[in-house]
């Protein structure tokens, strides 16, 4: 933070020294203030903007992938893409970014989702190139966002295009990542939250799923591939939960089937029918509720503070090229002086303060010494007047 800060203001204003928050005195209120209304005022001010979620989806095809976020979010997003005719293998030449807005509304909280769509994505036969128009998108919005908060006109209100969530569907082969999941998660992971999918969970058998797991979790610890919420989420009491059940085997329906009298999402078979929101049939609970209910703002922080920021301090020192590395770090040892300052400082009361007690005590100490001594005098007088008095008594009762 410290060197972030001079990278973007060194040279521009003047260094108005430590910008961290000054020391705070609590305080113990007599009546209420009305401070406990706080968050309800900042629930009511945030519905009055929409929220901005941007979700991509990457995977191959036939995975699955417009029936789950049709399930996902409870409404048919991509129904004009599904009736579309698919291109014959041999048409696709490169991956292309397909961005879809929607607006959905809920209890007066309205959300402008985003969907990206990648068709193409492992449909050619040479995939080495198949991740790189997607990083080339993320960068983009990236350099979009950072250009808009440089800009006076445009910083007040900057539309958020940025990649919030990435949604990677694996095939359900049983057989561990493939050298194309591998290579694209090991380029993506530093620059978006990777949350891993196993598309069409209904082909794997219960324990052909959990070895599946396994295998893939073993192959992320492997290869250094960082997914989200476990390497990115700052709110780790949701996290040990959400992992039990990763990467999450989910299936996606667009029929509804009635099942018990109540019509469900579903897929028939002649054995019988797997319901999409049935945690015992597969995930699609867990990771909705992850997405939406748990981890929506943490997703979009992560993406600001963490991945964001990444790319922002890159662009910053990229464009110091040249200056000397001293210069940069001018503010990071000003702030270390001041924190050593700040230590000495402490240290210094500490000592100053133990002498001050031990100085008190002593005082204390001489002056029970003095009381004493006064009161064994004051008793020895007091005795001696007694014995005084004890033989005049007795002399004038002789005479």
């Amino acid at each position: 933070m410290p060197l972030e800060h001079a990278l973007q203001f060194r040279g521009k204003y003047a260094d108005p020294g430590p910008w961290k928050l000054p020391r705070s005195t609590p305080v113990r209120l007599q009546e209420p203030l009305g401070i406990g209304h706080l968050p309800a005022q900042r629930v009511r001010r945030s519905k009055r903007k929409p929220y901005v979620f941007n979700l991509m989806v990457v995977g191959d095809s036939g995975l699955g992938k417009t029936t789950f976020l049709n399930s996902l979010f409870n409404a048919p997003l991509s129904e004009d893409a599904a009736k579309q005719p698919k291109k014959p293998l041999a048409e696709t030449k490169t991956v292309t970014m397909e961005p879809t807005t929607y607006e959905l509304v809920e209890d007066g909280v309205i959300l402008h989702l985003t969907v990206i769509d990648t068709p193409g994505f492992g449909d050619q036969l040479n995939r080495e190139s198949d991740f790189q128009p997607i990083m080339d998108y993320i960068d983009t919005q990236y350099k979009k966002y950072h250009e808009c908060e440089r800009s006076d006109s445009m910083r007040k209100d900057i539309r958020d295009t940025r990649v919030h969530a990435l949604l990677y569907f694996i095939p359900p082969t049983g057989n561990g990542l493939r050298d194309l999941d591998v290579e694209f998660m090991q380029h993506l992971c530093t620059k978006v939250n990777i949350i891993p999918v196993i598309g069409k969970a209904d082909a794997l058998m219960h324990e052909e799923a959990s070895t599946f797991k396994k295998t893939i979790l073993k192959d992320f610890t492997k290869y250094d591939i960082r997914v989200y919420p476990t390497h990115h989420s700052d709110d780790r009491e949701t996290v040990t939960e959400i992992e039990k059940h990763m990467p999450f085997a989910v299936i996606g329906s667009d029929e509804f089937i009635e099942v018990n009298g109540k019509k469900v999402r579903a897929r028939a078979y002649r054995w019988g029918t797997v319901q999409v929101e049935n945690p015992q049939h597969n995930d699609f609970v867990f990771l909705r509720d992850m997405i939406i209910k748990t981890n929506l703002q943490d997703l979009i922080e992560t993406t600001h503070n963490v991945h964001y920021a990444l790319f922002r301090s890159s662009k910053i020192r990229g464009s110091m090229v040249g200056r000397p590395e001293a210069l940069l770090q001018s503010d990071e040892v000003y702030d270390q002086q001041v924190e050593g300052a700040q230590l000495t400082a402490k240290q210094e009361m500490q000592r100053k303060e133990e002498e001050l007690k031990e100085a008190f005590v002593a005082k204390v100490k001489a002056k029970e010494a003095e009381l004493r001594d006064r009161e064994e005098a004051f008793n020895k007088k007091r005795m001696q007047l007694s014995d005084e008095i004890e033989a005049m008594r007795r002399q004038l009762s002789e005479n």
